[in-house]
């Protein structure tokens, strides 16, 4: 905090003495380069939103400094990035702007031991603590495998969910266009297989036999014009079964009429104009977004749908410390036919949900969300770990804490899988406080308490990585 504190003093004295000699703005000169040892330059220069030859006002220069930083910071390639401006020529008005980075460390092989649940208060309240319901195994994350900001994801999977996964993202075929492919198989023992009270019921046999296998693979390229705009498009194939048990005795509505196989292929388009300051954990700015796929394209008969999913994110800085969020996101299908309970989600997966609702699903055709909070930043460090910490990525660790308040609505329509599920056709209500720590630029921890409609309560945990 000290050093920030004394970077800005810095700056400010010497826009005030250039300010003295008449000199409102510089040309960019250079763009130079510090500690990047892996990274390209490419990369970067595709993360600025000015570049060599701009005319950049003194008075824009501190906000586009945060900006710029913060964005390389989103990457979750630097632990640091710091700007500096040398080699001033106040006759011809240039400068040279330079960029020292603390580079991330990009390697996380892991060991897996995770909850074949929702998430973890599912488990714990609803599973009764069950560790037949854990996954096991080993997984590698590359973040930046050849400087280009590609990613590269290996899991190998046992335990609930027999799971084998390859992915590869490589953004920088060229300026503006990347590609990157995936491939998917798993398995498993015990199937959910319908929803009752807006809870998920699951079926095991006792002879433990696979009853569900799902594999997917796909190819997509990338498109990136500007800093600001990005366009994805897909092609996938899916082929999933399930047991003939399961579809003839207990659930003929997994895939319909009886199926016992679901084969389709599907094409996907997704776009986001992203101008967040600080993607991982906003601190300012708007994103706007949206989702275009159809599911079924003619070579097979098992399915028919086409989907649009469109949303928007809002952060305002308040003033220092004080930062309101606000997302809208809503998702329908264009194809009214009756979908199929495997492919009928709604609300209550991954980050679409109604907070407070952490313990049920809301299944449905077409869903509308909206999620605000109010956010305080309590205390801000850079800790320094000296020789306590081996691996040099890591001995200076941003360390964030926030507390912060939620109001969440959702609503859910469906209009075939009604019975007992109370939750869907009306308006979801959830609110309550919650903490927040951010680690690293890339690591976040939420405790959040929550309340919803219902009148029921709890504590719940969550995290996620930048990558």
């Amino acid at each position: 905090m000290c050093k920030s504190i004394l970077t800005l003093i810095s700056f400010f004295c010497l826009l005030c003495t250039l300010q003295a000699q008449s000199t409102d703005y510089f040309i960019v000169n250079d763009i130079l380069l510090s500690g990047n040892d892996k990274t390209t330059p490419r990369v970067i220069y595709n993360e600025l939103d000015f570049s060599i030859g701009d005319t950049i006002y003194l008075s824009d220069f501190i906000t586009l400094k945060v900006e710029n930083e913060k964005r390389l910071l989103g990457t979750a390639l630097f632990t640091s990035v710091k700007f500096n401006i040398n080699n001033w020529d106040t006759e011809r008005k240039t400068a040279n702007i330079t960029i020292d980075f603390q580079e991330n460390w990009y390697i996380y092989p892991g060991i897996i031991f995770e909850l074949a649940d929702r998430n973890f208060n599912v488990w714990w309240t609803e599973m009764n603590r069950d560790f037949d319901r854990v996954n096991y195994g080993v997984s590698v994350d590359h973040i930046n495998v050849t400087g280009r900001k590609d990613k590269l994801r290996l899991k190998l999977q046992h335990g609930y969910t027999r799971k084998y996964e390859l992915k590869y993202n490589y953004p920088y075929i060229s300026k503006t266009w990347g590609a990157f492919g995936e491939i998917f198989f798993a398995n498993q023992r015990e199937i959910g297989y319908t929803t009752f009270n807006n809870k998920t019921l699951f079926e095991k046999l006792s002879d433990e036999r696979v009853l569900l296998r799902r594999f997917r693979t796909g190819l997509g390229a990338n498109y990136r014009p500007n800093v600001f705009y990005f366009h994805d498009f897909k092609l996938e194939y899916h082929h999933n079964s399930i047991d003939e048990f399961i579809a003839k005795n207990v659930a003929p509505d997994y895939f319909l009429n009886g199926e016992t196989d679901l084969r389709y292929f599907a094409l996907k388009y997704d776009f986001t104009y992203d101008r967040r300051v600080f993607n991982l954990y906003p601190e300012g700015g708007f994103m706007l977004f949206g989702n275009i796929t159809k599911e079924g394209l003619g070579v097979f008969d098992d399915f028919n749908n086409l989907s649009l999913t469109m949303g928007a994110e809002k952060y305002f800085q308040l003033e220092e410390k004080w930062i309101w969020g606000g997302r809208v996101k809503a998702k329908g299908n264009v194809i009214r036919n009756t979908i199929a309970f495997a492919n009928n989600t709604g609300l209550g997966y991954g980050n679409d949900l109604v907070r407070g609702y952490e313990l049920y699903v809301v299944d449905g055709t077409d869903w509308a969300l909206a999620k605000t909070s109010f956010r305080y930043r309590l205390f801000e460090k850079n800790i320094g770990w000296g020789k306590y910490m081996l691996i040099q990525q890591f001995k200076q660790m941003n360390f964030r804490l926030f507390l912060r308040a939620n109001l969440d609505f959702g609503y859910v329509n469906e209009p075939t899988y009604l019975a007992t599920n109370t939750l869907n056709n009306r308006l979801l209500v959830g609110y309550g406080p919650a903490v927040d720590l951010l680690l690293y630029h890339t690591f976040i921890m939420s405790f959040e308490y929550s309340y919803n409609h219902l009148g029921e309560s709890g504590l719940f945990l969550s995290s996620s990585f930048n990558f």
